[in-house]
């Protein structure tokens, strides 16, 4: 039996070339007209590629053609179950989140409400933007001091993309997008024993490691408080994604008082 959250992890360029190769008419009307407005080659690569991670994630989960699932292209929303061809409530029981960061992509599927955001950034070059000014309409009091306290480099650099990769994901699982309003009073905190005072808002779990050419990469999932009390079981797939990944961990976010 599939676990309850399921992430795929993987180079766009093999699934774009999967998608190209399928049997025709996998995209649904929805998704055609998505493309059919996208000028970029790029762009569409892009499209096509995310679409078939979707598909190649819930194949995996019910052991049925990737070609066989129907989805929803709403704009600006996250991709969804298409209800009149799988039913109500097999729609309404399937979430899905995708993210994209360069040449990689991540998407999520999961029973409930769930948010996942991938970051592949270069942060050893010199020149590279200070965070503490992102930092500043970003983090919370506690977070801006955890990355004052740290020196101008890669490690700052990675505590940051960890926050701001956390923060991304929760507010897909919400589907706001991001909301520069609310984003200074969440903050991420390790997981650790309940503590009655926090609001927690949301679980996450969150790997970072690197790739072969040396990027860093964040990848954090987040769901909803949920009668569980605690982050699903998750299996992360990465079909062709060469990452050596470094650690992970499992975090709360909590909203504050204010």
């Amino acid at each position: 039996m599939a676990p309850p959250l399921q992430l795929l992890l993987a180079a766009q360029a093999p699934l774009a070339a999967r998608a190209q190769q399928a049997v025709p008419g996998w995209l649904t009307a929805d998704e055609e007209a998505r493309l059919a407005g996208m000028r970029h080659s790029a762009r569409r690569q892009e499209f096509m590629a995310c679409r078939w991670a979707l598909r190649h994630l819930l194949a995996m989960g019910s052991n049925t053609p990737a070609s066989d699932w129907r989805l929803d292209a709403p704009e600006g929303r996250a991709p969804q179950l298409n209800a009149q061809h799988h039913g109500a409530a097999a729609a309404a029981a399937t979430r899905l989140s995708l993210s994209h960061s360069g040449a990689w992509l991540a998407c999520a599927v999961a029973p409930q409400p769930v948010g996942v955001d991938l970051e592949v950034k270069d942060i050893q070059s010199p020149g590279r933007r200070d965070v503490l000014a992102l930092a500043a309409m970003a983090c919370s009091p506690g977070e801006l001091a955890q990355l004052q306290a740290l020196a101008d480099g890669p490690a700052r650099q990675r505590h940051f993309l960890q926050i701001w990769s956390l923060k991304e994901a929760y507010f897909k699982c919400t589907g706001t997008g991001v909301d520069f309003s609310a984003i200074r009073r969440i903050e991420c905190r390790p997981a650790g024993p309940a503590d009655p005072a926090q609001v927690l808002v949301a679980h996450a779990s969150s790997w970072h490691g690197a790739t072969a050419d040396g990027h860093a990469v964040l990848l954090s999932v987040c769901v909803l408080p949920g009668a569980a009390g605690a982050m699903p079981p998750c299996a992360l797939s990465q079909p062709d994604a060469d990452i050596a990944w470094q650690g992970e961990g499992a975090w709360h976010l909590v909203a504050l008082p204010g």
